[in-house]
C-alpha cells in the first residue's frame, strides 16, 4: 500500500475514532483536540490508530518482525549494548530470531517516545524485560524522567500484542494535574 493511501486511511480511522479531523504538531504528532490524544502507525498493508481521553496520552507502533534489517545498524543508535542481554533472553525464551528481538525492542521504544512526543535517543530508555503477557519493564534515564516530570506525565501502561508476523506496541501515560 502506498503512503498516500495509508495517510487517507489513517485520517479516516482517526475521524471514526474521535469524530474530529486530524492535524499534526511541529514534531509530527497527530492532534485532534485537547480532550483526546491519538497515535497512528502504519507498516506494509497494516494501518492502525488509537485514541485515549484526556488526561491520558498514547503512543503506538506497528512493526513487521520478519523485516529484513541490518541489526548491526540498530546497536548503539537505538539498542544499547546493555539491552543485548535482555534481547537474547527474550529471544531464547520465546523462540524469536535475534533480528526479530531487535525489531520488537525498537517498536516498544518507538511507542514510548511517540507517547512522550520526544525524539527517540539512544540510551534514554532501556527495555529490561518483556513478559509472555506482553508487559514491559524499563529503565528510564534521569533526562527522560525530568522531561516526564516537567510535562506532568506518569507512565500508566505499556504492552505489546502480536498478530501474525507483526507486533503492535502501545504506551499510555497519564497527565497528572496538581
Amino acid at each position: 500500500m502506498d503512503k498516500k493511501k495509508q495517510k487517507t486511511i489513517v485520517s479516516s480511522l482517526v475521524y471514526e475514532l474521535t469524530g474530529k479531523r486530524m492535524r499534526h504538531s511541529k514534531t509530527g504528532k497527530p492532534i485532534v483536540g485537547k480532550s483526546i490524544d491519538v497515535s497512528v502507525s502504519h507498516k506494509d498493508n497494516y494501518v492502525c490508530a488509537s485514541s485515549v481521553p484526556s488526561p491520558y496520552r498514547i503512543g503506538i507502533d506497528i512493526e513487521n518482525l520478519q523485516a529484513n534489517i541490518n541489526a548491526k545498524l540498530f546497536i548503539g543508535s537505538v539498542i544499547t549494548e546493555n539491552e543485548l542481554l535482555s534481547i537474547k533472553k527474550f529471544c531464547s525464551k520465546n523462540n524469536f530470531s535475534h533480528q526479530s528481538g531487535i525489531i520488537l525492542f525498537w517498536s516498544i521504544k518507538e511507542s514510548f517516545f511517540k507517547c512522550l512526543d520526544y525524539d527517540l535517543k539512544p540510551g534514554k530508555i532501556s527495555v529490561t524485560d518483556v513478559s509472555k503477557k506482553g508487559e514491559i519493564q524499563f529503565h528510564i534515564s534521569d533526562e527522560i524522567k525530568d522531561i516526564m516530570e516537567k510535562r506532568h506525565l506518569k507512565l500508566y501502561s505499556t504492552n505489546i500484542a502480536f498478530q501474525d508476523k507483526y507486533v503492535l506496541s502501545q504506551t499510555i501515560m497519564k497527565k497528572i494535574t496538581a
